[in-house]
């Protein structure tokens, strides 16, 4: 029989085997998740894990470990299990409904933050595929002012963007509501646009991780273009004057969503945006 000393149940222990096992399975980031897992097992930050490796799990608290530890080494993504996703400073709850908000997403959120500090008179905000709600409630935490409409197709996702709203406090100023595209959407000053972009081609090599978020928020077609078509053509009749839309793209769909903002813009100005790897990640149009 082991001494209590050599039962595992430590928290160094724990991460240790963690590292182990995630490493097995191909996991890229197995320290981090390993410290992500075990921190909101134990409801402690990752740094206190550092500071109180000697401290033992209770029973119930390795087998959730070891529970969580099965999912992610099957890829089930780290805010899946969690429940939780940082966007722009703010925690921001996620399920299976809805995309995890990605860091790159932050350029739109920076864009559209810059518009409205240089346009002061501008206020009113459209969240187009609001998803969790995190680009509208990183808005409205940022912006005072700002009013957002936050618009999604799909009711499951829009009940996570509610929860999100409440919970980040800002009900009075973001507007969760059901709309395709503009369809039910009010004149606005800035567009911020997350829809669908990716090809049916990249929807075939998607990454173990990826295949587990909802597939709707990822189908933009055969060209991956088929909703941002849409909200382009329809955009000129949004945008107020001295207006700005902002849509995320594939780096690679850059040329083309810029083209075809140009049509629908004509006297614009036209730039690409780049993403924490300096890629082409966003399009922007200032009327």
């Amino acid at each position: 029989m082991r001494s209590n000393d050599q039962d595992g149940s430590r928290v160094r222990d724990q991460l240790r085997a963690a590292r182990r096992r995630l490493t097995q399975a191909s996991i890229g980031r197995p320290a981090l998740d390993a410290e992500v897992l075990l921190g909101h097992v134990m409801k402690r930050p990752r740094e206190w894990l550092w500071a109180h490796d000697d401290r033992r799990l209770t029973a119930s608290q390795a087998r959730r470990f070891r529970l969580l530890l099965a999912q992610r080494s099957h890829r089930v993504p780290v805010a899946y299990l969690t429940g939780v996703k940082e966007f722009f400073g703010e925690p921001i709850r996620v399920n299976h409904r809805v995309l995890v908000p990605r860091p790159d997403t932050e350029v739109l959120v920076e864009a559209g933050l810059r518009f409205l500090h240089d346009h002061p008179g501008a206020r009113d905000v459209i969240d187009l595929g609001t998803g969790s709600g995190a680009i509208a409630i990183a808005v409205a935490r940022n912006c005072p002012r700002a009013r957002v409409q936050a618009l999604d197709t799909d009711e499951r996702a829009l009940r996570v963007a509610r929860a999100n709203v409440r919970a980040r406090q800002v009900s009075g100023r973001v507007e969760v509501r059901r709309s395709d595209l503009f369809g039910r959407a009010r004149p606005t000053d800035l567009v911020l646009a997350n829809l669908p972009y990716l090809s049916a081609a990249a929807l075939r090599r998607l990454p173990l991780d990826v295949r587990h978020e909802p597939k709707r928020a990822l189908n933009g077609g055969a060209d991956g273009l088929r909703l941002i078509r849409r909200a382009l053509a329809d955009a000129p009749r949004m945008l107020r004057p001295s207006g700005a839309m902002v849509i995320e793209c594939d780096p690679r769909q850059a040329r083309s969503v810029a083209s075809l903002a140009r049509s629908s813009f004509p006297g614009a100005t036209i730039g690409v945006l780049a993403d924490l790897s300096r890629r082409s990640r966003a399009v922007e149009v200032r009327l």
